[in-house]
């Protein structure tokens, strides 16, 4: 499993502020769902106040309401990566349940489950219970198309209409991920 809650620990700085959140474009689209650049926020928000998932001291010398430029795009991702694979889980018609929560939690911190209590209890209960679902079903979809994942996942990205603010960045094909925007350097801080 290539996905970690406690990646998140060393990214560079570069500041976005959360004003301004009522853009005409979305954050992101991926098909036709539309990422708002609230609900981009409000999950940027929820990394960026836990001290178990996201390095505390990177928010150090940032003003009120903005965060790293490096940890928006990396949730961006995150949330493209998600709702692909939750459209795929539909349309498998795969079920959610405890089981396969627990399974979910029990890879994404390596079968450490009281770590995961722990760095889910830094998430208001809402968000956590929605990270925890959206994890179990990119584990579905993986359980189920087994050794056909890589194939449809490579596939996936290359068919899907997706979009990306130009506030965010830009969204490479290519590389299957979300490029930073250009425009002036700021200094970075080293993660510890």
């Amino acid at each position: 499993m290539r996905r970690r809650l406690l990646a998140l620990l060393a990214v560079p700085v570069l500041a976005l502020s959360a004003g301004c959140a009522d853009e005409v474009s979305p954050a992101a689209r991926v098909g036709d769902l539309e990422v708002t650049d609230d609900e981009l926020m409000d999950e940027v928000e929820q990394w960026a106040a836990n001290p178990a998932a996201f390095d505390q001291s990177q928010l150090d010398g940032l003003n009120p309401g903005t965060y790293p430029m490096r940890l928006v795009d990396v949730i961006l991702q995150q949330r493209i990566d998600l709702e692909l694979h939750k459209a795929r889980f539909d349309e498998l018609d795969l079920d959610l349940d405890d089981s396969l929560r627990t399974t979910a939690l029990a890879q994404l911190f390596q079968g450490d489950l009281a770590l995961a209590q722990q760095a889910l209890e830094g998430f208001t209960e809402d968000y956590a219970d929605r990270y925890v679902d959206d994890i179990s079903r990119q584990v579905a979809v993986e359980q189920a198309l087994g050794q056909d994942y890589i194939a449809w996942r490579t596939e996936a990205y290359r068919e899907a209409d997706i979009e990306v603010s130009p506030r965010y960045g830009r969204w490479d094909a290519e590389a299957q991920s979300v490029v930073e925007p250009d425009g002036p350097t700021r200094p970075t801080v080293a993660a510890p």
